[in-house]
């Protein structure tokens, strides 16, 4: 590959936009954009192998790629989830604000609370990092025709799975406590809980949402309630008052 590095790489002579072909001959204009350099050169190689795409260059997110985005009619953009230099999700907007031709195809760890979130913003799909290139190179062409694309993992926050659901009452306020900034001995008190109870039940939270800190569960409920209006579902089923008031 001609031209790839840790800055954002441009292949000189590259037709860049798809329009510049006939449609029997227009190759899939793509960028990859990932924090960690082996990975988006890795990926970039992959993906030219394909006769179909054309990886016209590579991007750790620097402030300029929406303005060659739109310059060179860029038809899909993958963008790592996790990025160091750039917000992913403000990049996903910023691309379908801008350039509404242009599909962003998101590549996560893990499917998690940012799936339903980057799917509001503008992505076309989400894929797992570790998908096979076959399949990442159908899902650029995919995405490309129009489609979006899901990985099973990321199809249960899209399509109609909201993990929020599954939180009972208790654990639904717990959950909006947290997101205020209160600590264990507070939310007890509030709750009229003890802190053991209230522990067991943060816990619980971060394993039904896949979420890590207090800090994730705060941007996740406010990310959830605008992608979906103010108000979380009502419980899918009500605590035994017994674990309720247990130590």
């Amino acid at each position: 590959m001609p031209v790839l590095n840790s800055e954002l790489a441009h292949r000189p002579g590259s037709p860049g936009a798809a329009s510049s072909l006939s449609l029997a001959d227009a190759k899939v204009s793509v960028i990859v954009v990932a924090a960690e350099r082996l990975f988006r050169l890795g990926l970039a190689r992959l993906l030219d192998e394909d006769e179909r795409l054309d990886v016209i260059g590579v991007s750790e997110g620097q402030p300029e790629l929406v303005d060659l985005c739109a310059a060179s009619s860029v038809d899909v953009v993958l963008i790592d989830l996790d990025l160091t230099k750039a917000d992913s999700m403000g990049l996903v907007r910023s691309i379908a604000s801008r350039c509404p031709a242009t599909k962003s195809l998101i590549l996560a760890s893990q499917a998690d609370w940012r799936v339903r979130p980057a799917m509001v913003a503008g992505s076309a799909g989400i894929l797992l990092k570790d998908t096979s290139p076959e399949s990442i190179r159908a899902a650029v062409i995919s995405v490309h025709l129009g489609d979006q694309v899901l990985c099973n993992e990321a199809a249960r926050w899209v399509l109609g799975e909201d993990c929020t659901a599954h939180l009972t009452q208790r654990e639904s306020d717990v959950l909006r406590i947290v997101a205020l900034g209160a600590n264990n001995a507070e939310i007890a008190a509030q709750l009229n809980l003890g802190q053991k109870t209230v522990r067991n039940y943060v816990s619980r939270i971060y394993g039904k949402l896949e979420l890590t800190n207090r800090a994730q569960i705060a941007t996740y409920l406010a990310r959830t309630e605008a992608a979906r209006g103010p108000d979380l579902p009502d419980s899918a089923a009500a605590d035994d008052e017994s674990q309720v008031r247990s130590e």
